[in-house]
């Protein structure tokens, strides 16, 4: 998939962000915490996961546009240019990753409580839309763990590429035969 605007970038990680919310609300405790194997992440877990990570990522968000605003940094006619991370998708469906530990869950917060920080997090990117559009996204660039570095476009479509990617990881956990 092409990204062509900071506004399509949203749009595409708040409909992730939908099935993620239509998958998870609701289960039992008992659901929440299940593990198919004893080193698998339970659900509560992966969305912990998911909520830490953009809190991180949104705390990036600001801290590049407060770096920009202070360097006087503007789009200069430039507009956004698009992209893909079609490539990261399709190396990401081959390879198992690890966690940094900044970024593992603790297991002690319930899927609502992940959700409800994932609700915040979500609505300060939302906030950030003006400033993200009015700067070079693509100038401004941040190393990811596996994948090298990515600009601030990338990032932000990276967090609709990663639940997606997290979800289908919980569709696994639920379709273990032991999953209540």
């Amino acid at each position: 998939m092409a990204y062509h605007s900071v506004a399509e970038i949203l749009e595409t990680i708040d409909e992730t962000r939908g099935r993620l919310y239509n998958r998870v609300e609701g289960l039992s405790p008992a659901q929440e915490k299940f593990r198919p194997t004893p080193d698998a992440w339970s659900i509560a877990e992966i969305v912990e996961h998911l909520a830490i990570m953009e809190e991180r990522l949104s705390r990036l968000f600001v801290m590049m546009v407060k770096k920009a605003d202070s360097a006087g940094a503007q789009a200069a006619g430039q507009g956004f240019r698009p992209f893909s991370l079609d490539h990261f998708v399709e190396r990401s469906l081959k390879e198992k990753y690890v966690a940094p530990d900044s970024v593992r869950p603790s297991g002690n917060p319930s899927v609502e409580d992940s959700l409800a920080r994932l609700r915040r997090s979500r609505a300060e990117l939302h906030e950030l839309r003006p400033k993200l559009e009015a700067i070079d996204l693509a100038s401004m660039t941040y190393p990811h763990p596996a994948f090298g570095p990515l600009d601030l476009s990338q990032w932000l479509a990276f967090i609709g590429v990663h639940e997606d990617r997290h979800l289908r990881q919980i569709e696994s956990v639920m379709s273990s035969p032991e999953f209540a």
